[in-house]
């Protein structure tokens, strides 16, 4: 059974759920009100717009919203304000933000990722017809309805909040060796939804120095993987950039790869390179995890590191078989701090993995790894056809 389908079935069990609709703009609403009535699993919509919604906050707890979706057009807005308000007063209510597609609205998204939001929706041009509009809301939309009951609420009920400026580069292996194991020559990441998060300890939890290229897929779109980039730049002394094209692969920099171009890895010569190119969706997703790690073994062969973080789907499951049966190493972050385990949960299952941690250990655990020679496991190879 294909995502899709399951989804679906998943969706249709979950009866009863409550949404609320929070934007300035009537058309907005009026989109994504008609795209979820198409969901069975919704049974009551409340469409209001903003200064209604501020009016709403004292009831929500009596109303019971299982999701608000918040559209906002400026960071520095009153709807800003009151996300902040949601996240502090009701913590354990999902809330995805609708975002301009924009430089801008990559900054709103990210900083509310980083509050507490579960995800995201980059809001359609009002221009483009409600038919188109609202596909691009069902696409977005249903996968988050779908996981909503696998959201980890503890997470989500952590009311600490962080900012780039004030997060703590940390130093780990400051007495390192010289030499380093020779078991990993590079580490390709992956992550969905609640990956961003996860991805700014991580970074941040890296060395200064390392002696291997890391490669990123977070699945996002344009504009957001450049504003990403840019921010985890500020928060490491390891060089964070957007991936180009046919740019060599080099020792201590991160590379994200762009929103809606797959990301490889190839040999050119005598140098290591990325390219990016806008091939068939893999997962329904582009930039793709499994296209990256493909290509990475197909370079590297035994010397990779594959790391998957929070995220749901099947993006990174085959990629994560194609590592370990070439003998490279796969860990994925640990169901507690996870906003989401399906993924990283699918790929320990299948025993890919060979260990889970917490996102604030990922960025050791990576160092430990390219500076000490891990022992080998033995894996079972997997038929490729039962993961499709």
């Amino acid at each position: 059974m294909t995502e899709k389908r399951g989804m679906k079935k998943s969706v249709e069990n979950q009866k009863g759920l409550k949404a609320v609709i929070i934007d300035s703009h009537v058309l907005m609403r009026q989109i994504l009100a008609s795209m979820l009535r198409r969901i069975e699993s919704i049974h009551e919509i409340e469409s209001v717009n903003f200064e209604s919604g501020k009016s709403m906050l004292s009831s929500f707890i009596e109303y019971e919203p299982n999701i608000i979706f918040l559209g906002i057009d400026s960071e520095k807005s009153a709807e800003m304000q009151v996300f902040s308000e949601i996240r502090r007063e009701f913590p354990q209510i999902p809330v995805v933000l609708m975002t301009p597609l924009s430089r801008e609205g990559a900054q709103i998204a990210l900083s509310g990722l980083k509050q507490g939001a579960v995800d995201y929706i980059t809001k359609p041009d009002r221009n483009i017809g409600l038919m188109l509009a609202n596909k691009h809301f069902y696409k977005r939309v249903l996968p988050i309805i779908y996981r909503l009951p696998s959201i980890n609420l503890d997470v989500l009920k952590k009311s600490d909040t962080f900012s780039v400026s004030d997060m703590e580069v940390m130093k780990v292996f400051s007495d390192r060796p010289n030499q380093v194991s020779n078991s990993v020559d590079i580490v390709v990441i992956g992550g969905c939804l609640g990956g961003v998060r996860s991805l700014y300890q991580v970074i941040s939890g890296l060395p200064e120095g390392i002696p291997v290229p890391v490669v990123i897929v977070q699945h996002m779109p344009k504009y957001y993987t450049r504003e990403l980039s840019e921010e985890l730049d500020k928060i490491t002394s390891l060089n964070v950039r957007e991936a180009q094209n046919n740019s060599s692969l080099l020792p201590g920099q991160v590379y994200l790869a762009p929103g809606g171009y797959h990301t490889v890895i190839k040999n050119e010569g005598a140098r290591k390179s990325l390219f990016i190119h806008r091939g068939p969706r893999e997962n329904h997703n582009r930039p793709s995890i499994d296209v990256l790690f493909r290509s990475a073994v197909q370079v590297y062969r035994d010397k990779v590191l594959g790391v998957l973080l929070s995220g749901g789907g099947d993006d990174g499951v085959l990629g994560a078989n194609y590592i370990t049966d070439a003998g490279g190493q796969i860990i994925v972050e640990s169901e507690e701090s996870s906003l989401l385990w399906q993924l990283s949960g699918k790929v320990h299952e299948e025993n890919f993995s060979s260990g889970k941690y917490n996102s604030d250990q990922l960025g050791i655990e990576i160092a430990k790894r390219i500076y000490t020679k891990p022992k080998r496991r033995t894996f079972d190879s997997r038929q490729r056809e039962k993961l499709k």
